[in-house]
C-alpha cells in the first residue's frame, strides 16, 4: 500500500469542515467512505491524525503539523486551478507572487496600487509566507515573483538584489531615546530590547555589532517578523532596528525613526523562474517594484 492523493484530499476535508460528513459532501462521496480512507491513512503513516468521540473528531497535535504542509501543496493547486479558469475566459493577465509577511505588508501594497492603476486588466495573487517554506514553494515554479531577505541556492529560480537603504533604529513615540538624531550601539545598553529570532540574518549582524562594542540589551520578547517586532515597538514594549520596509510603514503607527550609527545595509532578493516564459506584465511589476523601493530609499534617508 502507499500513500494517496485521496487519502491526503479526504484528510485535508476533514480538517477544514472538522466532521466526515461534510467533508464527504465536499468530496461527493460518503461517509463511510471517508472514515475508511482516513483509517487507512492513520494504519499508513503510523499514528492518530483524530480523536474520535462518537461522531465527533478532534484534530491531534500530529495531525495539525502534518495539515500545515498538506495546506501548501492545496494552496499551488488551488492557484492552478485559478489560472486555468482564467485562461478559458480569456483572462491569462495573472500574476502570482510569493513574499515573505513584512513584504507583504509594507511594500507590496503600495507597488500594487500603483501598478493596477496602469494595469487594471491584470489579477495579482498574493502569498505571504514565512521564509523557509517560501523558500521551498519558489522551486515548484507556480509563482511569477518571489521575495526573500535571505539568499539561497536555487537552480530553478534566478535572483537580483534591490537596496533598501539601511535597517533603521524603532522606538515608542515617548521613549527618552527619541531625543537624539542617530543612535550609537551604547544608546541601547539596558534597554528593552525586541528580538528576531535567531534564525533571522540581521538578528545576528547585530548581535555582533553590540558585541563588539561590549553592550548589553535587555531581552524582553522575540518574535518572528518585523511586523511583529515594529507591533511590539509601537505598544512600549521596546526598542528595536528593523528593515526600512517596515520601519516607514510603522512610522505613522507609534513608531519613532532614528538612524543607526553604524551602516548596515539592507537587500531583499528579487526571484524569477529560471526556465520558461515570463510574463511581460512580472516584468513591468518589477520595474514599479524598483520605483517604490528607490522612494523608501530616498525617505528613509531624510530621517
Amino acid at each position: 500500500m502507499r500513500l494517496s492523493q485521496r487519502q491526503i484530499e479526504i484528510f485535508n476535508a476533514v480538517m477544514i469542515y472538522k466532521s466526515t460528513t461534510a467533508a464527504a459532501a465536499s468530496l461527493g462521496t460518503s461517509q463511510p467512505t471517508v472514515s475508511r480512507e482516513l483509517r487507512e491513512l492513520e494504519k499508513y503513516i503510523g499514528f492518530e491524525l483524530f480523536n474520535r468521540f462518537g461522531k465527533r473528531l478532534t484534530p491531534t497535535n500530529q495531525a495539525q503539523l502534518l495539515h500545515k504542509a498538506v495546506s501548501r501543496s492545496f494552496v499551488g493547486m488551488d492557484e492552478i486551478s485559478r489560472v486555468a479558469v482564467a485562461i478559458k475566459q480569456y483572462n491569462a493577465a495573472h500574476l502570482r507572487i510569493a513574499s515573505l509577511p513584512a513584504y507583504a505588508e509594507a511594500f507590496l501594497p503600495l507597488v500594487a496600487e500603483r501598478f493596477l492603476k496602469r494595469r487594471k486588466q491584470v489579477h495579482l495573487s498574493i502569498h505571504s509566507l514565512e521564509e523557509v517554506p517560501l523558500r521551498h514553494d519558489l522551486t515548484t515554479q507556480i509563482f511569477d515573483i518571489g521575495l526573500t531577505e535571505g539568499s539561497f541556492d536555487n537552480d530553478d529560480a534566478t535572483a537580483e538584489l534591490i537596496s533598501l537603504g539601511q535597517v533603521v533604529c524603532v522606538l515608542p513615540h515617548d521613549h527618552p531615546l527619541t531625543a537624539k538624531r542617530v543612535l550609537e550601539p551604547s544608546d541601547f545598553k539596558g534597554a528593552d530590547f525586541v528580538y528576531f529570532t535567531q534564525e533571522d540574518p540581521y538578528r545576528r549582524k547585530i548581535d555582533q555589532i553590540f558585541k563588539a562594542q561590549g553592550v548589553s540589551r535587555r531581552y524582553c520578547v522575540e518574535t518572528t517578523t518585523a511586523t511583529g517586532v515594529c507591533s511590539m515597538v509601537a505598544s512600549g514594549v521596546g526598542v528595536s532596528i528593523v528593515n526600512p520596509l517596515s520601519a516607514a510603514h510603522y512610522a505613522a503607527k507609534g513608531v519613532a525613526l532614528r538612524r543607526f550609527s553604524i551602516s548596515i545595509p539592507y537587500q531583499l532578493n528579487l526571484w524569477r523562474p529560471a526556465k520558461g516564459l515570463r510574463s511581460p506584465y512580472a516584468d513591468q511589476f518589477i520595474d514599479v517594484m524598483r520605483e517604490v523601493a528607490a522612494e523608501v530609499v530616498k525617505k528613509m534617508a531624510s530621517i
